[in-house]
């Protein structure tokens, strides 16, 4: 048997597709209030099945008064053109609120498709 009572072939064939690399990472968030503002950190994949989670998240800190939102992307391993229209669409609408938000840089495959949809000019980038 393999951990948990799983038995020990599946679990090794779990190991082995969670390891793999040709595996997607599953998109997950933090978010990590303060008194002058949230940070959400993104890791994972942000793509068309995710960017809706993460739009409703940041609209449910809009909505209970948070002025400032960092989106952290550091830690981002994969992002689509649905993630980069959720980035720009949370960015109007915080602005439409009177409210701040500003992107922390992600890797180096992260930003490249910000320069390839000339987006990086949209959006407000502020320190780690």
């Amino acid at each position: 048997m393999g951990t948990g009572g799983t038995p020990g072939h599946v679990h090794a064939a779990l190991e082995e597709r969670c390891s793999s690399p040709r595996s997607r990472a599953e998109f997950s968030w933090e978010v990590h209030p303060d008194r002058e503002q949230v940070i959400v950190a993104v890791g994972g994949e942000l793509d068309s099945g995710a960017a809706p989670r993460l739009a409703a998240t940041v609209d449910e800190l809009l909505e209970v008064g948070f002025g400032r939102i960092v989106v952290d992307l550091r830690p981002l391993t994969f992002l689509d053109s649905a993630g980069v229209h959720t980035l720009i669409f949370a960015a109007a609408s915080a602005e439409r609120r009177g409210c701040e938000l500003s992107l922390v840089r992600g890797s180096r495959n992260v930003q490249r498709i910000f320069e390839l949809t000339a987006t990086d000019s949209l959006l407000d980038w502020g320190p780690a």
